[in-house]
C-alpha cells in the first residue's frame, strides 16, 4: 500500500496525504481524521528507507564519535573503531558519516576534544564515560540541541537518563573472580592490576576490581587480594611486590582489568616467578598470542566491535524511525580460551 492508494481511498490528491504525513497543515481536520483512519486500517507505514535514500545526496547523517587514542598504547579502541567503520560503510548510500574526535587519556583531553564537536553540526554523539563531570556536561549541551548521546564500554550512573552499549563490568569482574579460583584456590594469593588516569582507578577497572572481590564474598572465602594500580600513559613496570614473587611459593592470580594483560607474562618471565595465573580483557593481538601460549589462561571479551557497530546502527533506527529499542544494549561475558583461537 503505498500513498497514491491511500490518496485514491480517501478521495484526495497526493500533496493532501504528503502534508498530512509530515504534518505540514493546511488539510481540514475531517479530511485528515479521513486519511488517519484509512492509514491505521489499511497499515501503512512510510518506506523510512527509501525517503532516507532519496534525502542521502543532499542532507547527510553526521556522527561524531569521541573515544581514546589509538595508538600503541590504547591499542583496544582500535577495535570498536573497526565495528564504527563497518557500520558507517554498509549505511554510507543513505548519507551516513563520522568524524572521529581523540582523546589522549586525561580528563582536560577529553573536554577540549568534546568542545570541538559542539562547535560543528551533529545529528548524534559516540563516546566513553570514562569521567563523570565532563559527560555530564556533554548530555547537557547535547539535550539542549536535541542530539543523542551514546556511550560504550562501561555505564556509571549520570545526571540525565543515558544510553549504554557495553558489558556489565560488575558481572565480568565476578566471572574473572570464578576462573582464578578455580585454578588457585583458597589458599592462594590473588592480584589486581588497573589502570589510572588523572582523576584515578578507570571506572571499568574499579567496576571490574568490585565484581572479583564480590565473587569471593559471595563464596564466603577471605582470600588475599591486593591491588596494583599503574598510570594509564606510563610503560607498565613491575612494582617492588611483583619483583618479590620468585620467592613466594603461593599460587599466584593475576587479574588485569583493562586490555594489557600482555605486559604480566613478560614480566614474571624476567623475575622467573612460578605458580601464577592470568585473567585478563580484550582480544588484541599481543593477548591472543600469549594466550595461545598458555601465558594468560583466560581472556574475557566485551566484543567492543560489536559495540562500535551496533551504536552507529542503533542510533541511525533512532534517527530515521524514532527506534530506540537498539540504543542500551547489555553485551554478555564471553570467556575465551586458547582453543578458541582457531576460529577467531
Amino acid at each position: 500500500m503505498g500513498i497514491k492508494q491511500i490518496a485514491k481511498l480517501a478521495n484526495v490528491s497526493i500533496g493532501t496525504i504528503d502534508r498530512v504525513l509530515h504534518k505540514r497543515g493546511g488539510v481540514s481536520k475531517e479530511t485528515e481524521e479521513k486519511i488517519l483512519k484509512i492509514i491505521k486500517e489499511t497499515g501503512y507505514q512510510k518506506n523510512m528507507m527509501a525517503s532516507r535514500l532519496k534525502l542521502a545526496s543532499v542532507k547527510k547523517i553526521k556522527f561524531a564519535v569521541l573515544i581514546p587514542e589509538t595508538g600503541d598504547k590504547y591499542s583496544y579502541w582500535k577495535l570498536p573503531k573497526k565495528g564504527i567503520s563497518k557500520a558507517v560503510d554498509e549505511l554510507k548510500d543513505l548519507g551516513v558519516k563520522v568524524d572521529y574526535y581523540q582523546f589522549a587519556g586525561s580528563s582536560a583531553s577529553f573536554k577540549e576534544a568534546a568542545q570541538q564537536i559542539f562547535l560543528k553540526s551533529y545529528d548524534a554523539i559516540i563516546t566513553v564515560p570514562f569521567f563523570e563531570k565532563e559527560c555530564n556536561t556533554i548530555l547537557k549541551k547535547a539535550k539542549s540541541k536535541n542530539i543523542p548521546v551514546v556511550f560504550l564500554d562501561t555505564e556509571i550512573k549520570l545526571n540525565e537518563p543515558s544510553h549504554f552499549i557495553r558489558q556489565n563490568s560488575h558481572v565480568a569482574g565476578m566471572v574473572a573472580g570464578r576462573l582464578l579460583h578455580g585454578l588457585v584456590g583458597n589458599e592462594g594469593k590473588y592480584f589486581i592490576v588497573n589502570i589510572i588516569n588523572d582523576l584515578g582507578i578507570q571506572v571499568n577497572n574499579k567496576q571490574r576490581e568490585d565484581g572479583f572481590r564480590a565473587f569471593f564474598k559471595s563464596i564466603g572465602q577471605n582470600v588475599d587480594i591486593k591491588t596494583i594500580n599503574h598510570p594509564l600513559n606510563d610503560s607498565f613496570k613491575a612494582t617492588p611486590e611483583m619483583q618479590s614473587w620468585n620467592n613466594d611459593t603461593h599460587l599466584k592470580g593475576i587479574f588485569v582489568t583493562n586490555s594489557r594483560a600482555h605486559r604480566l607474562p613478560e614480566i614474571i618471565k624476567e623475575y622467573k616467578v612460578q605458580n601464577t595465573f592470568i585473567v585478563g580483557f580484550d582480544l588484541n593481538k599481543k593477548n591472543l598470542e600469549y594466550l595461545k601460549n598458555d601465558q594468560i589462561n583466560f581472556l574475557i571479551n566485551q566484543q567492543p566491535k560489536y559495540q562500535g557497530y551496533a551504536a552507529i546502527k542503533g542510533l541511525f533506527n533512532f534517527l530515521t524511525k524514532q527506534d530506540d529499542s537498539e540504543l542500551n544494549l547489555d553485551i554478555p561475558v564471553e570467556i575465551i580460551v586458547k582453543e578458541h583461537l582457531t576460529s577467531l
